[in-house]
């Protein structure tokens, strides 16, 4: 056991100085030598702590961390995963209310360019813009959505 042990450290020691004679640049041997002091530290403590019966808490200690450390980033990627399908379903909302403000123009023979609309993050109308062809219908069309889509005066503007 105690030769193993010899053995083990040895190889590690030499397979580092490998590693460490490949590296790259300078800025990451410095990253290497803490890491591999790391791996050599753990191998030098192992049979003390089969003495004392640690070895397992120690691994289970590992295991617990790198568990945490995976359960954030999964946590990080969810939110920001969420956010995306948010700023989608955002864009795709905003979009179906300018192609239906768009058709009822178009259904009270009105002549309207372009409408704008946008929308806070709880989803609801922030702000439309009536951009018109004809003078005179884009207020038409601003008193249309006042009354029957019951916006806000200030909501709704014309260019």
């Amino acid at each position: 056991m105690f030769t193993n042990w010899i053995r083990s450290i040895l190889i590690l020691y030499f397979l580092m100085m490998i590693i460490l004679y490949l590296a790259a640049g300078e800025t990451y041997k410095k990253y290497i030598r803490f890491f591999m002091g790391l791996v050599l530290a753990l191998t030098l403590l192992r049979p003390l702590l089969s003495v004392f019966g640690k070895e397992d808490a120690l691994r289970d200690n590992i295991t617990y961390e790198s568990f945490r450390q995976e359960m954030e980033e999964a946590q990080f990627d969810f939110g920001s995963m969420e956010e995306r399908e948010n700023k989608v379903y955002k864009s795709q909302y905003e979009q179906a209310l300018r192609m239906q403000f768009l058709q009822e123009a178009k259904e009270q023979l009105l002549d309207i360019r372009q409408i704008k609309v946008s929308l806070n993050e709880d989803f609801e109308l922030q702000k439309v813009t009536i951009r018109e062809g004809i003078p005179g219908d884009g207020e038409m069309m601003k008193q249309y959505l006042l009354d029957a889509y019951e916006i806000e005066e200030g909501k709704v503007m014309v260019e």
